[in-house]
């Protein structure tokens, strides 16, 4: 387990580490952890994920909290621990909860989730298309160090803003055959073993869609020029330029202070465009072998590059395009660990880069390739399906930072057809066409569809 995290780039999520990581990242990076335990109990339908969502209060709010057991409870968290759940005349450690509003929270959303428990005992999570490798070979090489444990989290969180559900695979799982049942792979580790490397190559050629960023795959298990990701990308990487006054190790803190290495044109999405974007931490200089060029850096040399291979396509980001990705989204504040929902610890960003968010989404866009089995009206509600005998449940968390009203929800991929209701007993307008179900509905900070059969 320590290995599966370390790779990450994350600290065990538990008590004081657990705040900090509120505080430095954003609030939905913290589900990186559950899609984690997933992968590790792939092969293990019977062990059940038990997570901390802790509601210690003066530090969290009501309504992060309810985020995050949300969250928590659509990726697969099937036992809940408050932790230290009193006040703080009779804790044993420093946390502890003295408000009444978060007593009330957790009282509300526990009614709630008696609703639908037994959805989320006897149910799984429905398996995404697109996946994000996470290497053992990575983890020997301690790949995660400067900005690439910090962009690894940010691409995370960049890629379920485009709607599109995530599932991590190590490479045990290329090896057994489970790559296959994914259509798109994100890689960001800079070594993957050769083995792992031939089993990738072969799912792109047959049709994947395969991203990596900067320096992914260029080396093999014994720090050797990746000869085969190199061809299947089209690309070898000649330096990598990493300064090491100007490596992030948190997004929110260090982000807004930081200065670009590069800028990279916007052409690949808006020809004739004057508009660039700011490149952060690392920058990946490549000699092109065999792909096509399609976005370049001002001062030079190729950004994006694409690869046809076989039936599938290979991506390569010179550069982390999730700091970029964030990049106008963090104000520059102090992180400050206030008690209220206007502190920085509590900040939601929203305003993030438009076009890295297109080319973030290219396996989606490119045909072929994965389908949203929801989308939402407001992007920024995260959604996803978790299946039982009894029904299915579609959570509902609101990072947005503010109410939405009037939700669509449209359900696109095969879920019961019973009734529908909302956890929190707010009103839902339901409608079925052609396979679809499309709800209506207001969805302030975190809710759940329940269908049943």
């Amino acid at each position: 387990w320590v290995s599966v995290f370390r790779e990450s780039g994350m600290t065990l999520p538990w008590s004081e580490d657990y705040i900090w990581q509120l505080a430095v990242g954003t609030p939905q990076m913290n589900h990186i952890n559950f899609t984690l335990f997933r992968a590790a109990n792939r092969h293990h339908p019977d062990r059940k994920i038990m997570y901390y969502v802790m509601p210690h209060m003066p530090n969290n709010t009501p309504r992060q909290w309810r985020r995050l057991f949300y969250g928590a409870v659509g990726h697969g968290m099937k036992i809940v621990d408050l932790f230290e759940f009193r006040p703080v005349h009779v804790a044993y450690t420093e946390n502890h909860v003295d408000e009444p509003e978060m007593y009330r929270e957790v009282l509300k959303s526990f009614r709630e989730l008696g609703l639908y428990e037994d959805i989320i005992q006897s149910g799984t999570v429905r398996p995404a298309q697109a996946a994000m490798w996470f290497s053992e070979t990575a983890d020997i090489w301690e790949d995660s160090h400067g900005s690439f444990a910090a962009a690894k989290r940010g691409l995370y969180t960049a890629i379920r803003h485009q709607q599109i559900p995530l599932d991590f695979v190590v490479e045990a799982d290329a090896l057994d055959g489970t790559l296959s049942k994914y259509k798109a792979l994100y890689l960001t580790d800079a070594h993957v073993s050769q083995a792992a490397s031939k089993k990738i190559a072969e799912w792109t050629q047959a049709g994947g869609r395969l991203l990596v960023t900067a320096g992914g795959g260029m080396f093999d298990e014994l720090n050797r020029p990746n000869e085969i990701l190199r061809k299947l990308l089209g690309v070898n990487q000649t330096s990598l330029d990493a300064p090491e006054g100007q490596q992030l190790t948190w997004i929110k803190q260090d982000l807004p202070f930081a200065e670009p290495l590069a800028h990279v044109r916007t052409q690949i999405l808006q020809p004739g465009s004057e508009e660039k974007i700011p490149v952060f931490g690392v920058r990946s200089r490549v000699a092109v072998d065999g792909a096509d060029e399609f976005d370049w850096f001002v001062d030079g040399g190729p950004a994006v590059t694409l690869r046809n291979a076989g039936n599938g396509k290979a991506i390569y980001f010179a550069y982390l395009p999730s700091l970029s990705y964030y990049a106008p989204a963090i104000p520059k504040r102090p992180v400050d660990r206030g008690a209220t929902d206007d502190a920085m610890v509590h900040f939601l960003p929203t305003q993030f880069d438009k076009n890295i968010a297109a080319l973030i989404s290219t396996p989606v866009q490119i045909g072929g390739g994965v389908s949203r089995p929801i989308v939402c009206s407001e992007p920024l509600v995260e959604t996803t399906i978790i299946d039982s005998p009894h029904g299915s449940i579609v959570s509902l968390v609101n990072w947005s930072g503010k109410p939405v009203e009037d939700l669509i929800v449209e359900i696109t991929v095969p879920v019961p057809a019973g009734k529908v209701t909302l956890a929190s007993g707010g009103p839902v307008t339901v409608e079925r066409t052609g396979g679809r179900l499309t709800a209506k509905l207001s969805c302030e900070t975190a809710d759940a569809l329940i269908i049943r059969k």
